[in-house]
């Protein structure tokens, strides 16, 4: 059992806490007996483990009753009580933290539609857009540079495990877009500046939605790369919608309109 702060292992997972230590690293952290569920049923790496010591029998009987025994290939570390708590991202932790590995992916060029968020800073707005991709089948998530960090602790909890089943593209020098365009892909820009109906808009077998940031809405750049810009029709006298609704809307008009 790990019971000193000096411990090598406890120091990575603190270092992990933050964004650039993450991204050297290509590592990450989640929490919880659901979150770890996720991940060792998905194809990401976890290669270690760590269970708060007075929650071994509650860890046991869970890794029994979810038939993950053979699942786990990492190392599994028991960690004092007092020192689990220092570890711990959140304030009720269930005891239960683990490391990893990311993984990259490539952009996929078939018929179907990505979602590009483009600066997006809130994380729960960014967890519930990459769990509405997931829910909606899209091909993956696409990050421009700006863009909030996904690995963070709200963020992840946002995505209620979805993070494991979608894949997420950085493309901060928009290359993966541009490619995508070249592919065939069309870009439907949410905006409020437009009076194209997405209701009434002719939707293509590749489609990029593309989604912007809380406050600013989507980055010049983006704009001059959409190929149509369309707003959500609101008959009520709200300004505008919540990007995260916004973006959850589109995707399943798509699937509305696939499903005839």
């Amino acid at each position: 059992m790990i019971n000193s702060k000096n411990n090598i292992q406890i120091k990575e997972i603190k270092k992990l806490r933050n964004r650039k230590y993450r991204n050297q690293k290509d590592k990450f952290l989640v929490e919880g007996f659901r979150f770890f569920e996720e991940a060792v049923k998905s194809e990401f790496i976890v290669p270690t483990i760590f269970v708060n010591e007075i929650l071994q029998d509650k860890w046991e009987e869970f890794i029994k009753d979810k038939n993950l025994e053979d699942l786990i290939k990492g190392k599994i570390y028991y960690v004092s009580n007092k020192l689990f708590e220092t570890i711990s991202g959140t304030d009720n932790s269930q005891g239960v933290i683990a490391v990893v590995k990311n993984r990259k992916l490539e952009v996929k060029s078939q018929n179907g539609f990505y979602v590009l968020t483009d600066r997006i800073q809130d994380p729960g707005n960014m967890g519930t857009i990459i769990r509405s991709a997931h829910a909606s089948g899209a091909l993956g998530v696409i990050l421009t540079k700006g863009t909030v960090d996904i690995y963070n602790e709200k963020t992840l909890r946002s995505t209620m495990g979805s993070i494991f089943h979608i894949p997420i593209i950085y493309d901060y020098n928009l290359e993966n877009i541009k490619s995508l365009k070249k592919d065939g892909f069309k870009i439907l820009a949410s905006t409020l500046d437009t009076d194209i109906d997405f209701y009434k808009c002719k939707l293509a077998d590749r489609i990029i939605i593309a989604v912007g940031n809380e406050g600013n809405g989507l980055s010049e750049d983006i704009i001059n790369m959409s190929d149509i810009n369309v707003k959500i029709p609101m008959p009520g006298s709200a300004e505008s919608l919540n990007v995260s609704v916004a973006a959850s809307i589109m995707m399943f008009e798509i699937v509305r309109r696939r499903l005839k």
